[in-house]
């Protein structure tokens, strides 16, 4: 009894026993959850389709160069019209005061990213009493809330990446929204590659070879030098001056999963792109 009373003592003074509890097992501390609760709301004027999936995430954002890692996470099927309540269990042991997280949505069906958020909310930090999160739809513009505070946390995360930004196939699947198909006759279709070893970038612009520089910094992303062939044809010239202005606007950028996002300054969505692979 004195030596249960003498451990409960230490506990308190010496860790607080915040985030632990203990077990039958004597002196056996386990990681106690805690959770996050908040709403998640859109501003467009639209329903979501039946079987629409609302993810949030709870992801540690500290290392700049480096994907963001996953502390926890929630699904929630859609139903009716937001805001959507949510609540994320995470560990309380995991969450250290000298790292930085960020709270991330995104809603999906059958895989397909439909909205997603952009601005970086530590819960940690930027505690309020009502915890909101935005989306915008992929390829619109991104709205800033009212109440947000100004920070320096990146914006921009990447969350679960399968595929890495460099030496990948990006096929080029949508810009602003709209989706793009391979005309019959063009020769190939749409892609880009970014080669980490020469820093360059090429690819397939719609008609002419895409060709060009890029530095990366975390989920910063900027093309330089951006030039192209100089062929005429009869298909692809639309999807190619719209690629262009793409790469000539890009600072940032986003991989979930094996899709890629290019954000322009604004953190306004600009194309996406699906990782292809070749035996």
């Amino acid at each position: 009894m004195l030596r249960k009373l003498f451990i409960g003592l230490s506990c308190l003074f010496m860790l607080g026993c915040k985030g632990s509890y203990q077990t039958d097992e004597p002196g056996a501390l386990v990681s106690k959850p805690t959770l996050i609760s908040g709403k998640v709301f859109y501003k467009e004027r639209k329903m979501l389709p039946p079987g629409a999936l609302l993810t949030v995430t709870l992801e540690d954002v500290s290392k700049m160069d480096v994907a963001s890692t996953v502390v926890a996470s929630v699904d929630k099927v859609i139903d009716g019209a937001p805001p959507y309540a949510f609540s994320l269990a995470y560990p309380a042991d995991q969450v250290q005061a000298s790292r930085r997280y960020s709270l991330r949505a995104k809603i999906t069906l059958a895989d397909k990213l439909l909205m997603t958020s952009t601005l970086a909310l530590n819960p940690f930090v930027d505690s309020a009493s009502d915890i909101q999160i935005i989306l915008s739809s992929v390829g619109a513009s991104i709205a800033k809330p009212e109440h947000a505070k100004t920070n320096t946390e990146p914006a921009v995360v990447s969350v679960n990446p399968l595929a890495s930004l460099t030496n990948t196939y990006w096929k080029l699947l949508a810009i602003d929204g709209q989706s793009i198909a391979m005309d019959m006759k063009q020769s190939r279709e749409a892609f880009i590659q970014l080669n980490d070893l020469e820093q360059r970038i090429k690819g397939f612009a719609g008609c002419n070879q895409l060709m060009g520089g890029f530095t990366q910094k975390g989920n910063d992303l900027r093309f330089s030098a951006v030039a192209t062939t100089r062929k005429a044809c009869l298909a692809g010239m639309d999807t190619e001056q719209r690629f262009v202005e793409v790469i000539e606007k890009t600072a940032h950028f986003s991989i979930h999963e094996e899709e890629l996002i290019l954000f322009d300054a604004n953190k306004k969505p600009l194309a996406q792109f699906q990782a292809q692979y070749f035996n």
